[in-house]
């Protein structure tokens, strides 16, 4: 018998080694998958690509990349065939809305709005709003407010990074200061972010949605932006629509090329409030992926997206391909190697730094 003690302590051993796969192998469903755990305690996590399900500790499968893998129901694919992305919309109504904020004072702003058929005689444009970004008073942040008479709807577009050092602040912002609670719901939010919005929205926006709030019945409020805008406005939608305490059919959010701006609690909190929120990504625009989901090294703590993402691969001419995001996040690594600024700097065809020279009429 003493002989055989060497074969049964190997067998115990593979046995052991074996159990935290063994258990989440089991399962075979993504939401199931991510609230179950291993012989050990150690959270399952499921694999996109292969719909498997490993413990976190177990070796990572080749076929299965850092964007693949997901801890949380959040997480999970959804179905998305009933999804109804309004292409027409974002082509006509939000890029010149917000390629306008790039206008260097009011009256072009309002010139070059003008030029477009499908706004003119439609848009009141109500305030404009302009603050240093943060404490430092180095960058400064913009945003303005119009009325859509032919749709009852606020609309707040939000300007995105103008410079290499606004660039450099938010970068310093993203990776080396930890985010702050977001007072209004659950979660935490980037610091720059965060300074920003509340600058702006103490710049006189407070008064003017409560007052619109207050006289236009039923009016809707809808939040646009590109890049550093559309993280401003991400946090100025979940924000207000508390706040306020709007129906979901009242909100509206779109942004092109935005950065991830907290963590996946505020994600979750901002689709339960602003459903009808679209994410809009350029090819290999860079941006959408920063900060990484996995900075810090737990992903679930770490930077997140919220819905609804909708992707062009292969450009942005009429007709092209789009996918629409099956979860809501889905960019950790896709469109950063081989990267493409341009991509950022132009949407829909639409050069948004300079589309305010000529407005609509190009």
């Amino acid at each position: 018998m003493l002989s055989l003690l060497p074969f049964y302590l190997f067998l115990l051993i593979q046995t052991l080694r074996a159990a935290p796969l063994d258990n989440c192998a089991r399962v075979d469903s993504c939401s199931a998958c991510v609230n179950s755990t291993d012989g050990f305690g150690n959270s399952c996590q499921w694999c996109i690509a292969e719909h498997s399900c490993a413990s976190e500790k177990a070796a990572k499968s080749a076929n299965c990349t850092v964007d693949d893998w997901t801890l949380d129901d959040y997480n999970c694919p959804t179905d998305v065939s009933h999804v109804k992305y309004d292409e027409n919309f974002m082509r006509n109504i939000v890029v010149p809305l917000i390629a306008a904020t790039h206008s260097p004072n009011r009256s072009e702003l309002t010139r070059s709005l003008g030029s477009c058929s499908q706004l003119n005689n439609k848009l009141d444009i109500i305030n404009t709003y302009t603050t240093p970004c943060d404490k430092t008073k180095f960058t400064t942040c913009f945003a303005y407010s119009a009325y859509l008479k032919d749709r009852n709807a606020m609309v707040i577009v939000f300007r995105g990074t103008t410079s290499l050092s606004q660039f450099i602040d938010e970068g310093i912002s993203f990776f080396f200061l930890p985010k702050v609670p977001f007072n209004v719901t659950k979660g935490v939010v980037d610091q720059y972010y965060l300074h920003a919005f509340y600058a702006l929205w103490n710049q006189g926006m407070r008064e003017d949605v409560q007052k619109f709030i207050l006289e236009k019945r039923h009016v809707k409020l809808w939040f646009f932006g590109h890049s550093l805008g559309g993280g401003l406005a991400s946090i100025a939608s979940s924000y207000v629509a508390k706040t306020f305490k709007l129906h979901q059919s009242r909100t509206k959010l779109v942004t092109f090329g935005m950065p991830r701006i907290g963590d996946i609690d505020l994600a979750e909190a901002h689709d339960e409030l602003v459903p009808d929120s679209w994410r809009i990504e350029h090819r290999k625009d860079p941006i959408p992926s920063l900060p990484p989901r996995t900075f810090p090294k737990d992903q679930n703590r770490g930077s997140f997206h919220h819905t609804t993402e909708i992707w062009y691969p292969d450009g942005m001419a009429r007709g092209a391909r789009f996918e629409i995001g099956t979860r809501p996040d889905t960019t950790v690594g896709r469109s950063v190697f081989p990267f493409n600024f341009d991509d950022h700097k132009t949407y829909f065809n639409v050069a948004i730094d300079d589309w305010w020279k000529n407005g609509c009429v190009a």
